[in-house]
């Protein structure tokens, strides 16, 4: 994630957080190839389709993410008041979203974007696509066919199919909002580019987020667990293996739990 001249590496410390990263991917990738008027992206954005419907399988995703909501609700709920009426609004409208999202999850039969997952056109490309090269004439020939259909072809179906991925949308950004919202960046250095430190057990840490400028030429190999997190500062070389850096780092470290 690239923002503000400062590039964020991210490190989840519980299964449903990666998963939703990983949504956030595939989502933001949709959202760039989808905004795009050239009909050249078509296969490209049906690969990611399958992707997201595949990530989206898992059987226990609907019900660990309405338990999180409800989670979140309580604990928004006992934020004492803020002073400042902006906060206040924003925490009321996050509650609200959280329990409309719970709701509509748990009344929605089927697993998340079941909608899609029954679509038969969609099924078959989901086994094709697992083969390299499976997309191809000789293997898919109704998709070979409906690629070369016109744009405006494409473009009505995709957004059909879209219309039924918004709702995961919209609980992917809420939920990492409210976690990476959770606290604030400190200031932090690595000696001799490694930094370790212990963690509360209590706190339940979700997510960890290392930042450093774009300018700087090292990338973070974060390790993170309930106890400890460490941090080792790397040289990227794309002919060889890595290297720790010796030198200090300063970089900002977040951890975020709520």
């Amino acid at each position: 994630m690239i923002k503000n001249k400062e590039i964020i590496y991210e490190q989840p410390l519980n299964e449903l957080i990666r998963v939703i990263i990983r949504l956030e991917h595939l989502l933001n990738q949709l959202a760039f190839y989808l905004s795009s008027t050239s009909d050249r992206h078509t296969q490209t954005i049906m690969q990611l389709i399958i992707d997201l419907l595949n990530l989206l399988d898992r059987p226990d995703l609907k019900s660990k993410l309405t338990q999180e909501f409800t989670r979140l609700t309580t604990v928004l709920t006992q934020i004492p008041p803020s002073p400042s009426p902006i906060n206040r609004k924003t925490l009321i409208a996050q509650i609200g979203e959280l329990k409309r999202l719970s709701q509509y999850f748990l009344r929605t039969p089927g697993k998340i974007a079941q909608v899609l997952r029954e679509n038969e056109f969609l099924a078959s490309l989901r086994q094709y696509l697992m083969s390299p090269g499976g997309d191809s004439c000789i293997d898919a020939p109704h998709y070979f066919y409906w690629l070369n259909q016109s744009a405006e072809t494409h473009q009505k179906q995709i957004q059909t199919w879209m219309k039924h991925a918004e709702e995961i949308q919209h609980a992917t950004t809420l939920l990492l909002k409210i976690v990476r919202d959770s606290a604030e960046p400190v200031e932090t250095v690595a000696i001799n580019g490694f930094y370790h430190a212990s963690l509360d057990p209590q706190a339940s840490v979700q997510l960890i987020r290392v930042t450093l400028p774009t300018d700087e030429k090292l990338y973070p190999e974060i390790s993170a667990g309930r106890h400890r997190i460490s941090v080792r500062f790397v040289i990227p070389d794309m002919a060889k293996r890595p290297t720790q850096t010796k030198k200090d780092v300063s970089f900002k470290l977040t951890k975020c739990v709520i």
